[in-house]
């Protein structure tokens, strides 16, 4: 067996190495653009079992070429790839799977449904934290209605860290500008619509210890599937909030409102410089490296419906903490491990499914859960405001 991941060496991708790493008896391929950092990152395992290949989106038949053998292609790059990096699986006639295609790009990977059915592939849209971990919650949780009206998603962090830098990159900062500018898409009443970036802000009741949380609407691929993927439980309401630090948030909004994330070039000293590559470029300075990172993050997923024609509430809940023995940020590593999961279960043949499929309808929730109770991501859920029972059989930290 053989797992390509392409952006490998990247802040998620590395991640997803890391525990492919731990976890995976076949070989690992760490793959991107840049073959210096591919090499160095790959060489740093020690492992006879993972390789390294330079390979670049932009350059298809040279994408083409590495992925031919392959069991799957992890595509761990910017999301603006997706369908690139797609064609070139297909015509290696390679599983996919990715981090998330942020609304948009989710919708036109779904369209090239048919061709990966033709090729007897599965590509799997979305499998990092939310979307991914959360579209199997959701999964969970409609197994456990009849009906459903709503599903609402929700995350939020409580960081104890103490950061020796003036800002810190929680994930690509590029998806971060995307999600605090672009209309949030909610379905609302069976329709859908966008609203203004960073609104609807609302007080959401976490476990501890993030307790409360302010969460606003940001653009998500969860309300791009789940609109299709529950449509049969009749589902009318969806929508994504994330809750963020204050000051992290006054600070995107600042550097958004003063053009510092703007991709219209400006003239400095004659040459065209785009403000976003050049901020971007300037805050990925900021990832911690040396800090010791102790932080949770919950991710949340509530069900309105019915069971036997009586109203129901139901909330999932997943629980990440920080990975001491990697120095890993709860949210990066709940986003890098599940693509690794997903990928292994391609892989082993543990998914029948074949297309372009989100994980809500492809995965087991409670096989998936199991393979995050081992990374010691722990899932428990709600029934009508009840008490909070584990879904792992493991103690909550």
């Amino acid at each position: 067996m053989k797992i390509v991941v392409l952006g490998g060496y990247g802040e998620m991708g590395r991640i997803t190495v890391i525990d492919l790493f731990e976890t995976f008896k076949g070989k690992i391929v760490v793959a991107g653009r840049n073959e210096d950092k591919a090499k160095a990152f790959a060489e740093s395992f020690k492992s006879n079992n993972i390789e390294w290949a330079g390979a670049d989106a932009d350059e298809p038949q040279e994408l083409i070429e590495l992925l031919r053998g392959s069991d799957v292609v992890i595509n761990a790059t910017q999301y603006t790839t997706n369908l690139q990096v797609m064609e070139a699986a297909l015509s290696a006639e390679t599983n996919y799977v990715d981090l998330g295609g942020l609304f948009h790009m989710t919708k036109k990977q779904l369209k090239l449904n048919n061709s990966f059915k033709n090729k007897g592939k599965i590509a799997v849209a979305g499998c990092g934290a939310t979307p991914g971990i959360t579209n199997i919650m959701a999964a969970y949780g409609s197994g456990l209605l009849d009906t459903i009206d709503s599903i609402h998603v929700q995350f939020a962090d409580m960081d104890y860290t103490k950061y020796d830098m003036p800002f810190v990159v929680p994930y690509s900062m590029r998806t971060i500008f995307d999600e605090f500018s672009m209309e949030p898409a909610v379905f609302s009443g069976g329709k859908l619509k966008y609203v203004k970036p960073i609104s609807g802000e609302e007080e959401i009741e976490f476990p501890p210890p993030v307790n409360r949380a302010t969460c606003f609407y940001t653009l998500h691929s969860e309300v791009a599937t789940f609109p299709s993927s529950f449509k049969d439980k009749g589902i009318k309401n969806c929508s994504f909030k994330g809750g963020f630090p204050k000051e992290f948030v006054e600070k995107i909004k600042f550097l958004i409102d003063t053009g510092f994330a703007s991709t219209t070039p400006v003239k400095y000293k004659n040459i065209d410089v785009v403000p976003l590559d050049f901020t971007v470029s300037l805050l990925n300075r900021f990832i911690p490296e040396k800090d010791r990172i102790k932080d949770v993050e919950f991710l949340r997923v509530e069900l309105r419906g019915k069971r036997e024609r009586k109203k129901k509430n139901v909330a999932v809940y997943c629980e990440s903490r920080s990975n001491s023995k990697w120095n890993i940020p709860a949210g990066t590593w709940d986003t890098g491990v599940p693509p690794s999961i997903i990928a292994q279960m391609i892989a082993e043949n543990k998914i029948e499914k074949r297309g372009v499929v989100p994980p809500e309808l492809c995965i087991c929730p409670e096989l998936f859960f199991g393979e995050l109770a081992k990374r010691e991501i722990y899932l428990s859920f709600q029934e009508n405001q009840e008490r909070i029972r584990s879904l792992t059989g493991a103690k909550r930290h």
